[in-house]
């Protein structure tokens, strides 16, 4: 068994937004992209000795991500305001959890999914998942893995 990953920095800045139901967003200028969402993380902001540590959940979506603090962590932010920090990932980049039928399909035509980015395997993989019967999950697998194959583009 190994140990705890190691926590990774990320340098994040961006923009604050309000919402009327969430509360505080923090925006962020460029997307995360190869690392988890949903998921919890902390955000150091400000320079010491004014450091704060906020408790964050991380949501990335096709073109954006941004920062919601957990309740009680509400930093004191203006409205548009700028901010910057250093985000604080202690699960670092996961690889996608492969379902086991994919996972066989894809060995059997050669297909290496290790090098899926990211954004390429959650949309893969919900377009897979949506797949109630068997025989359209069968085609599915057998898109995705042709799209994969050597000289091929994923979608």
């Amino acid at each position: 068994m190994t140990g705890p990953a190691s926590t990774e920095r990320i340098e994040v800045k961006g923009c604050v937004r309000r919402d009327p139901q969430h509360g505080l967003l923090l925006v962020l200028d460029d997307r995360l992209t190869g690392r988890e969402t949903f998921l919890s993380a902390r955000l150091l902001l400000g320079t010491p000795p004014d450091l704060m540590t906020v408790r964050v959940r991380i949501f990335s979506f096709d073109d954006i991500s941004m920062l919601a603090p957990l309740s009680g962590e509400q930093p004191d932010m203006r409205d548009s305001g700028r901010w910057s920090g250093t985000l604080l990932l202690p699960h670092g980049s996961r690889p996608p959890n492969v379902p086991a039928d994919l996972a066989q399909a894809a060995e059997t035509a050669g297909v290496d999914l290790s090098s899926w980015t990211g954004p390429d395997a959650r949309q893969m993989l919900t377009f897979l998942g949506e797949a109630r019967e068997k025989e359209v999950r069968d085609t599915r697998i057998n898109m995705i893995v042709a799209s994969l194959a050597p000289g091929q583009e994923a979608p």
